[in-house]
């Protein structure tokens, strides 16, 4: 249910807050972006009306989307509370998430400095997307579950947020503004969800629209470079949201929609580039091209792109109860992941592929992209085990739901069409357990396989139970032959660097090597590799973005054990200076992968041609 909000705006200093601020049911929080110290931004909070004797204060462990223990408490410090007449209360750390505060009954204020995630090194190193930034008149990246907390039992609260601001800055997002002026904005939100749930760009604006009758979209960009621009974006972004528009029966999933857009020049962080959905927006975070790569950026953005909107279908919408009852503190997996990334993923090409805006030659391509990828994966791993232990156990195999996981869509859209003698996809069963499920209304993930057999038929549930939740290889090439589109894949060896995550320097275009876990690999062990380290050659070749696979592995460049490894890197000292270091090994154990060619077959019997037709919307 929604509440009342009861909304007092009042005209104070900050050093006048105890006397002037009316402490309601309500959080009110302040924050005054002109007052950057060191890196940081104070965050004052007049807090609920509290009945506790005592009281946790929270930062989430994790958040919705991240599937990773981030524990964004540890960016906060120099917790005080108070009471109404300025009386410091106790207060305990109790974790890296968790203030425990004594004589809550008499709690009226809470302050904290908060640290930016961007260009932190502490691992683990926080996704930009769902990060924080603190660039003092330039820009301030709100992801709102970085800055602001909760207090245990009232994460159903109201929340307002006061911000103060320098003159000509905008407040980018999706949230609703209840005032905004040239030095103040204040944006409401009805509980905690909702404020992690929709982020904030602050700057100079750099902004472009698209509207349709049932939703406005917000463009916001920023890029140091100036690269790329919202009106840019706009022009391509365009044609994309028709298309979803259209593929979703004529319109639009959401009444406002925030695209923000941060383009780095930075080479701290993470390393990787990508996005973040929500429900009314979604935030980038990719590396600042200059103009003359501007066509190539929109290009590789529009999978993105698609990928982060539809997410507002599943699992925003259509999800389980451990999304539904999301714990932001003590977070439970669900068994599937394949519906929220990999179905998500297989339709942010397909609708490209559906609408006219690739061909079905640029289609197979992604299509090989993919099969090649996934054969690096643990192929033998269930589904649904996996995701349920994506946040440890099986945290190396977790991003195979974009590859993998968009094959399992897209052979059940094969399949489903069988069964249907075409007259059902994917998309129709998903919009039929929409109707019976929905935002406010959770499945139960022991259910689902038989709440879809329900609305298909026995054989898609054998699919599921056999290769989703089952350790049996999916007959790709069986079931891609239904729509015409044949298999081939040639074996061949690599090298097993399990454990080793890359990332990637936007500065000299070098790959990077983000984190080396420890591990049982005795190969990475003996070679030496560390964090930082950035690949030059191997073997004398140089090694580049375009290269760099095959280089350890394909099909034209055979690996076997026993061969000697020797890789040159750069490392940096403490100082950013460059030292090169040649590293060798000897090759003890590989992996074997494939490399799978997708043709279309010229000649079908009338029962693929009529599947195809199903499959391509020709019906």
């Amino acid at each position: 249910m929604r509440r009342v909000l009861f909304l007092f705006i009042i005209s104070i200093s900050f050093s006048n807050l105890y006397s002037q601020t009316t402490q309601n049911e309500n959080y009110q929080f302040f924050i005054n972006l002109n007052n950057v110290e060191n890196d940081q931004l104070t965050v004052e909070l007049i807090t609920p009306l509290i009945t506790e004797d005592k009281i946790l204060y929270k930062f989430p462990a994790m958040v919705p989307g991240t599937y990773k223990i981030y524990n964004f408490g540890r960016f906060a410090s120099d917790l005080k509370a108070f009471d109404n007449s300025g009386n410091e209360l106790s207060v305990s750390k109790n974790d890296a998430n968790t203030w425990e505060i004594s004589g809550a009954n008499s709690l009226y204020k809470i302050t904290y400095k908060i640290d930016d995630t961007f260009e932190d090194t502490a691992k683990p190193t926080i996704f930009e997307p769902a990060g924080t930034s603190i660039q003092k008149d330039t820009i301030f990246v709100f992801n709102n579950h970085g800055f602001f907390g909760y207090l245990d039992g009232y994460i159903e609260n109201d929340y307002v947020l006061n911000f103060t601001k320098p003159e000509g800055f905008f407040g980018s997002t999706s949230l609703d503004a209840a005032e905004r002026t040239e030095t103040l904005e204040i944006f409401t939100a009805p509980d905690y969800q909702y404020v992690v749930d929709n982020p904030i760009f602050f700057n100079v604006p750099d902004t472009a629209t698209i509207n349709f009758d049932e939703t406005k979209i917000l463009i916001s960009v920023y890029s140091p470079g100036k690269g790329l621009t919202a009106k840019d974006t706009q022009e391509s972004l365009k044609p994309l949201m028709e298309a979803i528009r259209k593929f979703l029966g004529g319109k639009l999933p959401a009444d406002k929609y925030t695209f923000l857009y941060y383009y780095s020049n930075s080479t701290k962080g993470s390393g990787s580039f990508g996005a973040l959905e929500h429900n009314n927006s979604s935030l980038y975070f990719m590396p600042d091209v200059p103009v003359q790569a501007k066509s190539y950026m929109l290009a590789q953005l529009q999978s993105t792109n698609a990928h982060e909107f539809y997410h507002i279908v599943t699992p925003l919408n259509l999800h389980s109860e451990e999304i539904g009852n999301f714990d932001f503190n003590n977070p439970v997996m669900s068994e599937h992941l394949w519906l929220y990334e990999g179905v998500t993923e297989y339709f942010s090409e397909y609708i490209q592929l559906v609408e006219g805006l690739i061909t079905l030659e640029e289609y197979n391509g992604a299509i090989e992209e993919k099969l090649n990828a996934s054969s690096r994966y643990n192929d033998t791993l269930p589904f649904t085990v996996m995701s349920k232990g994506a946040l440890d156990i099986h945290e190396p195999q977790y991003t195979n739901v974009y590859v993998k996981g968009a094959l399992i869509g897209l052979c059940l859209d094969i399949l489903i069409r069988e069964e249907s003698n075409g007259s059902m996809g994917l998309q129709d069963v998903i919009n039929k357990l929409l109707q019976k499920y929905g935002k406010e209304v959770s499945f139960k993930d022991s259910e689902l396989f038989g709440e879809i057999e329900i609305l298909t038929s026995p054989k898609v549930r054998q699919f599921l139970d056999k290769y989703v939740a089952g350790p049996n290889k999916i007959p790709y090439d069986e079931i891609f032959a239904k729509v015409g589109l044949s298999v081939n894949k040639t074996p061949y060896e690599m090298i097993n660097v399990a454990g080793v995550t890359m990332g990637f320097n936007p500065d000299n275009y070098r790959l990077k090597i983000e984190n080396v876990e420890s591990n049982n690999n005795k190969f990475i062990n003996e070679l030496g590799l560390k964090s930082g380290d950035e690949l030059i050659s191997f073997n004398g070749k140089s090694i580049t973005f375009q290269n760099a696979r095959s280089m350890f592995g394909s099909a034209q460049n055979e690996i076997k054990k026993g061969d000697k490894f020797e890789l040159v890197v750069a490392r940096y000292d403490a100082s950013g200076k460059e030292t090169k270091e040649t590293l060798k090994a000897t090759i003890t154990e590989t992996n074997t992968g494939y490399d799978f060619k997708l043709t279309a077959d010229e000649k079908l019997t009338d029962t693929q041609k009529s599947l195809q037709n199903a499959w391509l919307g020709k019906m």
